[in-house]
């Protein structure tokens, strides 16, 4: 049944079970780590440096909204 399968955090296309591949990311807005899953090494790579680059311009910026 194809309603279950996990989906790319980065691409949203849907996994199959033996090739997915997890990965503990950072999240923008939440502390510490949380497992995702990723169709390939490559969009984990990407996922993670995006996040980075979030969080680095919210810093930049002050992060806040006042």
């Amino acid at each position: 049944m194809n309603l279950f399968k996990k989906r790319c955090e980065y691409c949203r296309i849907k996994i199959e079970k033996d090739k997915e591949v997890k990965r503990d990311v950072k999240l923008p807005g939440y502390i510490g780590t949380h497992p995702k899953s990723f169709c390939s090494e490559e969009h984990a790579k990407r996922y993670e440096q995006e996040s980075e680059e979030h969080t680095k311009t919210q810093r930049k910026s002050g992060g806040r909204c006042c």
